[in-house]
């Protein structure tokens, strides 16, 4: 997917998110995106790393909170 196409789905599945999200998740997704708006080439990275860990800790997240 083109950069244009994935801010497009982001959006679209924002608008998709219920009101009764936890609060605290959706302020952490707001950081990310706002660190994200700003960030230079060695921030990406650092950003890139950040989400590459949350998605390998997912299973163990989602396992420990079963």
């Amino acid at each position: 997917m083109s950069t244009k196409e994935l801010k497009k789905a982001i959006a679209d599945r924002i608008k998709n998110v219920s009101d009764d999200a936890p609060a605290d998740m959706l302020q952490r997704l707001l950081d990310a995106i706002d660190e994200l708006t700003k960030a230079d080439g060695g921030e990406l990275a650092r950003m890139q790393r950040f989400l590459k860990n949350i998605e390998e800790d997912k299973n163990l997240l989602q396992r420990l909170a079963q």
